[in-house]
């Protein structure tokens, strides 16, 4: 049995400054598909330490990686980019094979930076990031460096009905895309929203063909303890805390 992982998008966990990362190698298998490119890294929250795990350019393509992190790994990073045109998305079905744990597109623990929003993190400034091109690795790294000193890691953004649900209606816009057999139903189609896009009859912002300051690194924690145990550790670090002040 997989138990789905839910905490705070965006947060490093920590309970009364204990900071929780995973200390043993985990295998991952992965479900995903991004409209339109994507690299898939390990990292810390600073940046990646490992080389690319898994990508793909094509969205019709359901993709299949099994990877295994290394110890103090803190979490996984989905690198995007796409055409601007269109459709943009990103769907996936991540699963910890070693703790049990299922992170699916849209659930609370994914974050997104849009590292095209920013000086130090778009080399075309202030021009935008063009279209159809994947940020190099030390591109990557230099974002999210910025973005996680900066508390810039966001909440990721889907639209009504655009999950992997065929019976799901998204009326009156269009759904673009198939429906992926070993993608859970309940996963959504996510992206960054600039804000910049109102969306149109044909599909909702921000899942329209729009430049949406990328590129985009979306990342999900390793290792999430349930909910209870952060809960626990709070508790036995402020009763520490207390011990100490006595």
């Amino acid at each position: 049995m997989f138990m789905r992982m839910g905490v705070r998008a965006g947060a490093t966990i920590v309970a009364a400054g204990l900071s929780i990362s995973a200390a043993h190698a985990d295998l991952w298998e992965m479900y995903i598909t991004v409209d339109n490119y994507f690299d898939v890294y390990f990292g810390t929250g600073v940046t990646t330490t490992s080389s690319v795990v898994g990508s793909g350019a094509s969205w019709p393509t359901l993709y299949h990686f099994t990877a295994t992190s290394t110890p103090g790994t803190s979490y996984v990073y989905i690198v995007t980019s796409s055409d601007q045109a269109v459709a943009q998305g990103l769907i996936a079905d991540f699963r910890n094979l070693t703790t049990n744990q299922v992170a699916l597109s849209g659930d609370n623990n994914w974050a997104v930076f849009p590292a095209g929003a920013y000086q130090a993190t778009n080399p075309y400034w202030p021009a935008p990031w063009p279209p159809n091109q994947i940020a190099t690795q030390a591109q990557v790294d230099v974002a999210i460096n910025y973005a996680t000193n900066n508390g810039l890691w966001v909440t990721p953004t889907g639209a009504p009905g655009y999950d992997n649900d065929p019976t799901t209606p998204t009326a009156p816009f269009f759904y673009p895309w198939t429906y992926y057999t070993n993608i859970d139903q309940s996963a959504q189609w996510v992206w960054y929203d600039s804000g910049n896009d109102t969306g149109s009859t044909f599909m909702p912002a921000p899942l329209r063909g729009f430049n949406h300051d990328e590129f985009l690194i979306f990342r999900i924690p390793v290792d999430v303890p349930a909910p209870g145990a952060v809960v626990l550790l709070g508790m036995g670090a402020l009763a520490a805390g207390r011990r100490r002040a006595r």
